[in-house]
């Protein structure tokens, strides 16, 4: 099964077996007979607690994406199946150094889909690109290079927006195109790899 098809089981079974439990619950309560004959039909409810938990999970706690790009090579490859923390940012603050993922509107460059980098500044923060290496409020980031073609002069990051990078910067359209990122656009950060399995696990 592809990612994509993963992805879409993933929720479509949510909604499938959230489906069968209402009509299985209306079916039951229209049917005097049946509820005679299975007295314990209330077994029937597990297949909506399931499906009630697929959504609620794949929706407002954890979501699953597939990384459509080499942008994020090494750490993620095209085609890696990953979860996002839906919940991690309405208790703190995006971190620098974290995979993110946020959806970017049409109207800027490259627009119109759900993209994923990793966090280079935060507001306030002054960024600078010199020579391939990248500077943060003066400090060089040594876990941070780019092509030697690349260079921005010193950028402050706008208020409630965040710069990010992808990790194989000849590859990558980011910020260095696009400008910053609203923190309200962000889905969260990542937290798991689920596919392929061979490559299962934590992503850094």
């Amino acid at each position: 099964m592809s990612k994509s098809a993963l992805l879409a089981a993933f929720r479509l079974g949510g909604h499938v077996l959230l489906l069968a439990a209402v009509l299985v619950r209306l079916l039951f309560f229209c049917h005097a007979g049946l509820r005679r004959k299975y007295k314990d039909y209330r077994f029937f409810d597990i297949p909506l607690a399931i499906g009630l938990g697929l959504l609620l999970t794949s929706h407002f706690v954890v979501s699953l994406f597939y990384v459509p790009s080499r942008s994020m090579q090494p750490a993620l490859e095209v085609g890696d199946g990953i979860a996002v923390n839906r919940l991690s940012y309405h208790f703190r603050k995006p971190q620098v150094g974290e995979i993110v993922v946020f959806d970017l509107p049409k109207e800027r460059p490259g627009g119109g889909q759900t993209l994923v980098k990793r966090m280079a500044a935060d507001e306030g923060d002054i960024i600078r690109i010199e020579g391939g290496q990248v500077y943060r409020n003066d400090q060089l980031d040594s876990s941070v290079k780019v092509s030697t073609e690349a260079s921005i002069k010193e950028h402050k990051i706008a208020p409630g927006c965040i710069f990010v990078l992808g990790d194989n910067r000849t590859m990558s359209m980011d910020s260095r195109v696009y400008g910053d990122i609203p923190k309200a656009w962000l889905y969260g950060p990542v937290i798991y790899r689920y596919w392929p399995p061979s490559r299962i696990g934590g992503v850094r």
